[in-house]
């Protein structure tokens, strides 16, 4: 009997509360893949800060508006091909001259109408728009590459922020250590006040370079966070890959620059551009042509609302335009001066990637040199450091010689750091002005 009314009870408490409690669990689940999926990796490669950038710079989405809202002007320029249907109704009450007698008149229906021929405007205004539309795809593409360049030109400058800092944080150990070698030898007998006063001068300068170094580097990612749409004091971490060099772009100038003229949407927006304003040429030029429509009326009218008739009417309309005070004219005139300044902007676009090809080209070639040259004042610097640090243990080198075997070194390791970076920014920009980044 007991059990009866356990399992009774049992059946009505799942009945009861079991829906609930799936429903908690599933809500559970669910909130904790979401928190999963938004979490960011601890440390952030390129390609995932380039498209978190995309996803969430507020820059980007309002150009993405602006692509869709000239959509929509596409959708309004093809409604020409469509007939306009209207619903009228209305309700007239008037009196004669001298207001003895007064009169209503009662009208409702639909009347419609429909374009037969307007002198090619309507295609006309169809494809311009359609062309404009296209221009600011190519638009937004060129804001989008733009983008990853600056977030590009952001994660490497970050990266080398991160590296000074490195070097800066071992420049002030190296300081600390020759300070040390001062006053130990000092203490020997064999230095002077001297050699302490200048080791806490370079230590001071040290300390210095870290302070302005680890400020350079909250504002290298303030920048990089701003791009991704993120707060600037966000505590963004990212992969160093400074030493992953990728191989030298061996293609002559020539072929950059045709590469170039296939791949920009810059070029692609312009010629999109030019085929709208010879589409709005031809939208003046059709007031040159009559116009051919076909109207069509269905309604019911009469003096009072009890007795109104039914009616219906269709005809067409024929408008040939005689003179309009040369207003046609000088549309069309200002439609071709406009097509002509396109075609000369269009030419200093052309002009303008040429000279940012080649100074792209001699950027990636300089950095490149640089690197090279960097590499061996850095090992140079490390040596020179490392033997006069040993002569001045052994008292036969001066503080001078050291400390300024320090600050070439210090002077070296960073060269060395920037020509990597911006070798890379480098690449980034060469890519980014050919059209392919």
């Amino acid at each position: 009997m007991k059990t009866q009314i356990f399992d009774k009870y049992l059946i009505n408490y799942c009945h009861r509360y079991l829906p609930g409690i799936v429903v908690f669990i599933i809500t559970f689940l669910s909130f904790q893949t979401l928190q999963a999926q938004d979490k960011l990796p601890e440390t952030l490669t390129l390609k995932e800060c380039i498209n978190m950038g995309l996803q969430n710079n507020p820059g980007l989405q309002s150009s993405q508006f602006f692509v869709e809202e000239n959509k929509t002007k596409v959708d309004e320029a093809h409604s020409g091909y469509y007939p306009t249907v209207n619903l009228n109704s209305n309700a007239i009450t008037y009196s004669n001259n001298n207001g003895s007698q007064r009169y209503e008149n009662y009208n409702t229906g639909f009347s419609a109408s429909y374009n037969l021929f307007n002198g090619f405007r309507t295609k006309a205004s169809y494809n311009a728009a359609k062309d404009n539309y296209e221009a600011n795809i190519f638009q937004h593409e060129s804001i989008k590459q733009d983008l990853v360049l600056n977030i590009t030109y952001a994660y490497y400058k970050t990266l080398q922020a991160e590296r000074i800092l490195k070097s800066a944080e071992e420049a002030v150990k190296n300081s600390q250590l020759i300070l040390e070698f001062a006053n130990a030898r000092n203490k020997a007998g064999m230095a002077t006040r001297s050699d302490i006063l200048k080791s806490e001068v370079e230590l001071s300068n040290a300390e210095l370079e870290r302070i302005k170094a680890a400020n350079s580097l909250l504002a290298s990612k303030g920048n990089l966070n701003q791009l991704m749409g993120l707060p600037s004091n966000n505590p963004t971490e990212i992969v160093d890959d400074l030493s992953e060099l990728e191989e030298n772009m061996v293609q002559t100038y020539d072929l950059l620059l045709a590469e170039a003229m296939d791949s920009r949407t810059e070029v692609k927006r312009f010629q999109s551009l030019l085929n709208a304003q010879q589409n709005f040429i031809q939208v003046a030029k059709g007031d040159y042509y009559p116009a051919l429509s076909a109207n069509a009326n269905y309604n019911f009218a009469g003096t009072e609302i009890s007795g109104m008739q039914q009616n219906w009417w269709l005809g067409m309309t024929l408008a040939i335009p005689v003179f309009k005070g040369f207003s046609t004219k000088a549309r069309v005139t200002g439609e071709e001066l406009a097509m002509k300044g396109l075609e000369k902007d269009f030419e200093s676009l052309k002009q303008q990637i040429g000279q940012e090809i080649w100074n792209a080209f001699l950027a990636v070639k300089e950095s490149s040199e640089r690197i090279a040259t960097t590499s061996k004042g850095l090992e140079s610097a490390r040596e020179n450091l490392s033997i006069s640090e040993g002569e001045y243990k052994e008292g036969i080198g001066s503080i001078i010689q050291l400390t300024d075997a320090q600050t070439t070194f210090v002077t070296a390791e960073q060269n060395y750091i920037q020509s990597i970076a911006d070798y890379k920014i480098s690449l980034a920009g060469l890519k980014r002005t050919i059209g392919n980044l």
